[in-house]
């Protein structure tokens, strides 16, 4: 993220950035999935479609990326490429997320690294492999990006207000 010394939110994100998240977040996914399939495929199937369905059919179509400036007004996205974030976003919205919005919000991103855990157990590796993207993610999510997202309607957004 750079930093202005007008404004001491990001003004863009560099590459490093990028990776790192994007690096964890499919890594996430990756670990998950595998060690849910190696017990049981069903479950992991389960699993990997209500990953896939929530964050770009609900997190990036209906509730951040539609109210992200760093999208919208700098053609910049930390988690994705910007054009496919563009093409999923539904339309842009700078409205509050509503008591339903904010519940989805906060399930996916309780759901994304607790429901492997049960068959990750049984494969002491891959928890541990699991635990490492998990951590990565949710911390430079919240040490971080967090801190200076532009998003002011997000639950998780720490920033100071831009007035």
């Amino acid at each position: 993220m750079k930093d202005t010394p007008e404004c001491s939110l990001s003004d863009g994100f560099r590459a490093w950035e990028k990776a790192y998240v994007l690096v964890s977040f499919v890594a996430i996914c990756a670990i998950g999935t595998v060690g849910i399939a190696l017990l049981d495929w069903r479950w992991a199937l389960a699993y990997l479609l209500i990953y896939l369905y929530g964050i770009f059919g609900v997190v990036m179509r209906h509730l951040v990326c539609p109210r992200c400036p760093h999208l919208h007004d700098h053609n910049d996205c930390l988690q994705f490429p910007t054009g496919v974030t563009k093409r999923l976003a539904k339309g842009r919205t700078t409205a509050p997320f509503s008591p339903v919005e904010k519940w989805l919000f906060y399930a996916y991103f309780l759901f994304i690294p607790l429901f492997p855990v049960y068959w990750l157990l049984a494969n002491p590796g891959l928890l541990a492999a699991f635990a490492v993207a998990v951590c990565m993610w949710y911390l430079g999510q919240f040490l971080r990006f967090c801190k200076r997202c532009r998003v002011s309607q997000c639950p998780f957004n720490r920033a100071p207000s831009v007035q």
